[in-house]
């Protein structure tokens, strides 16, 4: 089960840019792993049921 969830900013060195592509996911059970923002994923539909019933991604505004 899902513990938290945590937008990752990923910033390019080549032009600079921040991405928010990817998710970092922490279960009950210790373990963490990074998730693609992408449809297709298992782990990113599973991050959507997740918000779906009512958590929040935390998002450290390191995008801006």
């Amino acid at each position: 089960m899902i513990q938290t969830v945590q937008r990752n900013y990923i910033t390019s060195n080549f032009n600079n840019t921040i991405d928010t592509n990817m998710y970092i996911v922490t279960y009950d059970d210790g373990i963490v792993i990074q998730v693609p923002h992408n449809e297709a994923n298992r782990h990113y539909q599973e991050i959507l049921e997740w918000v779906a019933e009512g958590n929040t991604i935390t998002d450290n505004g390191g995008g801006e």
